[in-house]
Parts: structure tokens; sequence; C-alpha cells
């Protein structure tokens, strides 16, 4: 009987000591959650408020979308810090995640009427955005910018050559296709 006890406390032993050597899984950093998949957009969403609560058109305030095409679309993020639109790669650019994950920044995301009016810098700042989700199957983001807009540019919109400043809201959402 004792040698029974004693061979059931060794097999015991043992499966202790090799449960303990398991290796742990590794949590994945949020980099690698997003490198190396093809996303696609499910919601992109803009909105322009000018000052004093005031709405801009719906036909001028979509002439004005940078995100507007990108709905449907397929981004695939690449460890090199480029990124590519569509599967043909319709559009291409460079992105760059922050340490935390809470900040991604893109040059070549936002083109189109946009481009034409605005600075550089006010470029760059609308292409940062805040990470809202990232895990491996879902990324959200947005950005909130305000961007001058010249008097010339005023006065085709409506009317009076005022330079005024309005601010841009940019809301993307991404599922891990």
């Amino acid at each position: 009987m004792m040698k029974i006890v004693n061979l059931f406390l060794a097999f015991v032993l043992c499966l202790v000591l090799f449960s303990a050597c398991k290796k742990e899984e590794k949590e994945t950093t949020p980099k690698e959650n997003l490198v190396g998949k093809m996303w696609v957009v499910t919601d992109s969403k803009t909105e322009i408020l000018l000052p004093f609560g005031q709405t801009l058109p719906d036909s001028i305030q979509n002439a004005f979308d940078p995100t507007q095409q990108l709905k449907g679309q397929i981004i695939t993020f690449k460890e090199d810090g480029t990124f590519q639109v569509g599967t043909d790669a319709t559009q291409q650019g460079n992105w760059s995640l922050s340490e935390d994950g809470k900040k991604i920044t893109f040059s070549g995301l936002v083109d189109g009427n946009l481009t034409q009016i605005i600075d550089a810098q006010t470029l760059a700042k609308l292409q940062t955005f805040d990470v809202i989700t990232l895990t491996d199957t879902k990324l959200a983001i947005q950005n909130s910018t305000d961007v001058p807009i010249p008097a010339e540019i005023t006065k085709e919109l409506i009317g009076i050559a005022i330079p005024i400043s309005v601010t841009v809201k940019l809301n993307i959402t991404f599922d891990k296709q």
C-alpha cells in the first residue's frame, strides 16, 4: 500500500513540475495587433462644425469629406511602416503607432479637395488619430482638428470673404477581414 501511495505522490509531483514549466503565453503588443492583417473600413464619418454652431450644407460637407472614399476599403498595415489601401494598392502611405498604442499617425491618408486649402501642419494634424480601440479584430480611431479656411474659400462657400476656422471631426472604424 505504501508503494502505491509513493507512486501516486511521485506522479502528482511530476504533474506539478510539468505544469510549472509550461510557457506563459506572451501578450501581444498594439503593433502586433495591427500589422500584417487586412482591415476593412466598416464605418467612416466626418463632421465639419462651423463657428457659432452653424453647419455646412451636405453638398459642401460631402465635397470636403476626406474619409468618404474609405468605407468598404481594405487597408493593410505593413511592418515597415507603410500601408496600402485596396488589394491593388490604389493608395499608399506611411503610418506610425505610438509606443503605448494610443496614437496612430498617417501620411498619405487624406487627399482630395481638402488638401488644396489647408497647410501642411493642419494636414498632419488631420492624419493623427487617437486610438479608441485596438484589438486583434477591431480598430477604431478618431480625430478632432481645427482647420483655418482662407477668406477666398469662404467667399466661394458662403458668399462672405472672411477667414474662419472650422472643426473637422473624423471617426473611422475597421474590422479585421
